[in-house]
């Protein structure tokens, strides 16, 4: 009897319980031994017979995904959750951009724009769950759970390939047949080539679920697999999954025959079409249109080929999940790249937004002489006399409490033993910074506010905006670390010391500095290259980036989409990795039976939520708005949040809230005395 590999697995596992029989399946041992021994019964009807018996049906599936190494898992975890933020924003932002351009109003958007909602779903589907996974001790999923993942992935994968055979349909239509292209592609004639391209993904994913629904699970259930995939879940069961594997086979290889030979038909005819172009400029718009649209079908239809297309005694699970990679996360993230880059209408579509914002930020200013700025006048918070002396004492005795505050948090994680943790570490690196991130802004602030020359010279502003950026940016990254640091203590307790080791700690603190200077190298560079002939006049108390942008007279739409993408990139990764360590942390939290143990994580906890709120808080109402709402007076006050107000009230936090930095600071005062 020849058996496939998935049967040798299963046969091995049938072996096993023939060792430990009754603690297992409850079978008699002469039972099993006969199934076994007796060289004419086959698999299929030797997995019938432990069917038949008590074996208990898994309840849940371990996902294997990528590596068991920790700091592997921590790596992965910061490249994908990045690329699912910027999938998310790149899609997004092409269905705004779509909705909001008349221009864009046409079938091959409207297929373009129903392409990016599809890719939104698609990754939804299994990113989230890989990113939880990642931070996972231990991976599991529930019978229900895995089959829900299965079929929405099955209907979201099956409805991309059929909405890139229309849009290849599409083209093919407007380059071949352009007089009748507004007949042949109406509203109605695309919104049923949509419905009928989910049509065909349900369709598909009820089939091969339903097939699924027979197979029995009572073996391994480990999937080897970073989700709940077809060849990975047959692999695993108890039952014979030939007929699985046969329909998914016949399914798959029908619907990519149709979809590829719907996109290679096109192809031949738009080809021949465009050489017969004399047209230059036409040539370029057709070529621009349908190699965007080439790009993504070759690398969704490369890795998903590779997948499905290849024998079973070739498959490789590991060489399965880097193609799944690729079609399941890196296409929907590169998708709306490749037809922002490459296609002409997309990027104008994108100028004339930037445009629309830009005038509206030069209505707002007041033109002086055109000539070129050297110095720049500071507006500070307010012009009315009688408010400078009040501000000036409020500021000054925040600068005290913030450098009193700190420095004193600093000394006493610096002389305190019970205080040399990683946790402390992160918070004296912390302290730092605020420290840092204050001294850029307050002293030059309260020598304006009593001296009528508020002038700030060019490479002073320019060295002003870096160093904020550095510090903003590397104080987002450390409480992120620090939320991480959190999760490992509390989840992870025993793994603790060896997780966040001294060289892990400075590494993750180096990085957090080299990424801020990154940040701030980028966005000093791409400001001051500007020209600033307008006005001199920054309504705001120091120099930041939205007031520098409304007194530049140069084309600024590229740097807007750069700054946006930037802070939206590390604001919501951040974000991302503070909201996932917490969702482990509460449970871990509410499982600790002692009291005391309780009341010690919660105060920690509560104190970096505290600080995290506060921070975040104002830096999304400052720089995630819509242009439409921008007001830069606003702005002052929500700056004044985050560069003044949180320096000051983080070590209060830390100290009010956090029992050991009050035990500890009781012990200092002790051996003063």
């Amino acid at each position: 009897m020849t058996c496939s590999f998935a049967e040798e697995q299963d046969l091995c596992f049938l072996i096993k319980i023939n060792a430990s029989l009754t603690s297992v399946c409850g079978e008699t041992r002469n039972t099993l031994t006969l199934c076994f021994s007796a060289s004419l019964l086959s698999y299929s009807n030797c997995a019938t017979m432990v069917a038949k018996g008590n074996c208990t049906p898994s309840a849940e599936f371990i996902l294997s995904g990528f590596s068991e190494q920790e700091d592997v898992q921590a790596v992965l975890f910061m490249v994908f959750s990045v690329i699912y933020v910027v999938t998310l924003l790149g899609n997004l932002g092409m269905l705004v951009l779509i909705r909001l351009d008349a221009q864009l109003h046409t079938p091959m958007y409207f297929f373009l724009s129903s392409l990016s909602f599809l890719d939104i779903c698609y990754s939804s589907s299994i990113t989230p769950r890989l990113l939880a996974d990642l931070l996972a001790e231990k991976k599991a999923i529930s019978y229900s759970a895995c089959l829900a993942q299965f079929y929405f992935y099955a209907v979201f994968a099956t409805t991309e390939c059929y909405l890139l055979a229309v849009m290849a349909y599409d083209r093919y239509v407007a380059i071949c047949s352009p007089l009748l292209y507004a007949i042949s592609m109406s509203s109605r004639v695309c919104v049923l080539l949509v419905a009928g391209s989910y049509l065909a993904g349900i369709m598909n994913a009820t089939i091969h679920t339903g097939f699924a629904l027979r197979l029995s699970f009572c073996g391994p259930n480990i999937i080897n697999h970073f989700y709940c995939e077809g060849p990975p879940l047959y692999a695993i069961s108890c039952t014979d999954p030939t007929i699985n594997e046969i329909m998914m086979f016949v399914v798959v290889g029908f619907n990519l025959f149709v979809t590829n030979l719907t996109i290679l038909v096109s192809y031949t005819y738009i080809l021949a079409t465009i050489l017969r172009m004399r047209s230059a400029a036409s040539k370029h718009k057709a070529f621009s249109t349908c190699t965007s649209h080439l790009t993504a079908v070759t690398l969704f239809y490369g890795s998903a080929a590779s997948m499905y297309s290849r024998p079973s005694s070739r498959h490789s699970q590991d060489l399965d999940k880097v193609a799944s990679v690729f079609y399941t996360v890196v296409t929907p993230m590169l998708n709306p790249l490749i037809y922002s880059l490459r296609n002409q209408e997309v990027k104008d579509a994108l100028g004339r937004a930037m445009e629309r914002k830009r005038l509206k930020a030069l209505q707002r200013m007041s033109p002086v002489n055109h000539t070129d700025v050297h110095r720049f006048v500071l507006l500070g918070l307010t012009t009315r006399p009688d408010l400078q002396v009040p501000l000036f004492l409020a500021f000054l005795a925040m600068y005290m409490v913030t450098l009193l505050g700190n420095f004193g948090l600093i000394i006493l994680i610096r002389t305190d033993l019970h205080l040399h943790t990683p946790m402390y570490y992160f918070l004296g690196h912390l302290a730092f910074v605020d420290v840092c991130y204050s001294s850029i802004i307050l002293p030059k602030m309260l020598v304006q506010i009593l001296t009528e020359e508020k002038t700030i010279g060019f490479s002073g502003c320019a060295t002003q905006l870096c160093c904020f950026i550095v510090f903003g940016v590397t104080e987002c990254l450390l409480l992120a670390v620090m939320a991480y640091d959190r999760y490992v203590a509390i989840c992870k307790p025993l793994l603790y010391p060896t997780i966040m080791d001294r060289w892990t700690c400075r590494w993750l603190v180096a990085g957090s500095y080299a990424v801020g200077v990154l940040h701030a190298v980028t966005h000093t560079t791409f400001i001051f290259t500007f020209s600033f002939c307008r006005s001199n006049v920054i309504n705001h108390y120091f120099c930041d980036i939205a007031p520098l942008l409304a007194l530049s007279c140069s084309d600024t739409h590229t740097y807007e989409v750069v700054v946006l993408a930037l802070i939206s990139i590390n604001c919501l990764s951040t974000m991302t990795i503070i909201f996932v360590s917490y969702t482990f942390i509460l449970p871990a939290v509410l499982r600790i039976r002692s009291p005391e143990g309780r009341r010690k994580a919660f105060s920690t906890c509560a104190s970096h939520l505290t600080v995290v709120t506060m921070f975040y808080g104002a830096i999304l109402f400052m720089y995630l708005r819509p242009s439409s709402t921008y007001a830069l007076d606003e702005n002052k006050r929500a700056t004044l949040l985050y560069t003044i107000m949180t320096p000051t009230l983080n070590p209060l936090v830390y100290s009010l809230r956090n029992r050991e930095v009050k035990a500890a600071l009781r012990r200092a005062v002790g051996r003063r005395q």
